[in-house]
């Protein structure tokens, strides 16, 4: 068993991986844009038994921001292991377990965190000493008509085009000072993690005063009847409740008949949300494992971690 870095001539041999362990394509595309093109930067781990890779480690680097500070971590991803290959123990350690040490070893990290599925997260925990898992929380509403006076509303632009890396960064300075832990999504982390995204699907509105200034913005993305929500960036000097209503009008008139979104019940905006009609879910499992010498502990993480649908989704 040979578990190493993988290198470009590997796609062929993770793409086949991918398709055995989830039971659907990873495009040319989605992989290039995972491993070859992210703004900070991938890793990728195999497992090869002779010459056909089994298992696989990846993960994205990015940056958090946590009062006035930035981190370095990675966001993992594609952890899977061949069907035929998961009941099998290698050096008495799973080969999951041996290619994720392989790619700690290799990526120096603050921390490492995802989404994964509960019985994952349980593993992860057991195996490779991750934190046990709390739980997303889901708000949504079901929106039948536009509330509110028409003079309360923000012009919503729609289009990547029709917001400059500027103002975007503007905007997201402005609100990054009212959360704790969050990934920094500065410009080329958004016209990454979105725009240049190979599945597609990903929209950005801006939401603008009278005379045209950017106040905040969302990325959205709709599918059927509902709109997903994937980042949300209002600045405190924003009113929340006027950037919702601009919102639902605008869904509204495409035929959305549901709003949803990821948020923290500990973020400063978990409580206008609700009393504007959002009612709480619980949604999927998330964790982290510390490294030494982070500056960000497993609590504060778990318990402040301004998580978005985008954070998971766009993965």
């Amino acid at each position: 068993m040979d578990i190493r870095q993988a290198g470009d001539t590997d796609e062929e041999g993770i793409r086949s991986l991918f398709r055995a362990a989830f039971h659907y394509d990873l495009s040319h595309e989605e992989w290039e844009w995972k491993y070859r093109r992210s703004y900070l930067g991938s890793s990728s781990f195999v497992a090869e038994d002779e010459g056909v890779i089994v298992a696989h480690y990846g993960g994205f680097r990015m940056r958090f921001w946590n009062q006035g500070r930035t981190h370095d971590v990675y966001q993992g991803c594609d952890v899977m292991t061949h069907p035929a290959y998961r009941a099998r123990i290698f050096a008495r350690k799973g080969i999951i377990v041996r290619t994720a040490e392989a790619f700690y070893e290799a990526n120096p990290m603050e921390f490492i965190f995802g989404f994964p599925s509960e019985r994952h997260a349980r593993l992860m925990t057991l195996q490779l000493k991750w934190e046990p898992h709390l739980f997303i929380t889901v708000l949504k509403k079901e929106i039948a008509k536009a509330a509110g006076r028409s003079s309360l509303l923000l012009r919503a632009d729609r289009g990547w085009e029709r917001m400059g890396p500027d103002e975007l960064d503007r905007v997201w300075r402005q609100t990054r000072e009212g959360r704790d832990v969050t990934i920094d999504k500065a410009s080329p982390y958004l016209h990454w993690r979105y725009r240049d995204n190979p599945r597609g699907g990903y929209e950005m509105i801006g939401f603008r005063g009278v005379i045209g200034r950017l106040k905040a913005f969302a990325v959205i993305r709709v599918l059927g009847e509902e709109l997903s929500v994937l980042d949300l960036c209002v600045p405190r000097s924003a009113d929340l409740v006027r950037v919702l209503l601009s919102l639902e009008k605008m869904a509204l008139e495409r035929g959305v008949r549901s709003i949803s979104l990821w948020m923290n019940p500990a973020d400063r905006d978990f409580s206008g949300i609700q009393a504007s009609g959002y009612a709480e879910e619980k949604g999927i499992p998330y964790t982290l494992r510390v490294f030494e010498g982070s500056g960000i502990a497993a609590p504060l993480f778990l318990e402040r971690y301004h998580y978005s649908k985008g954070d998971y989704d766009a993965a």
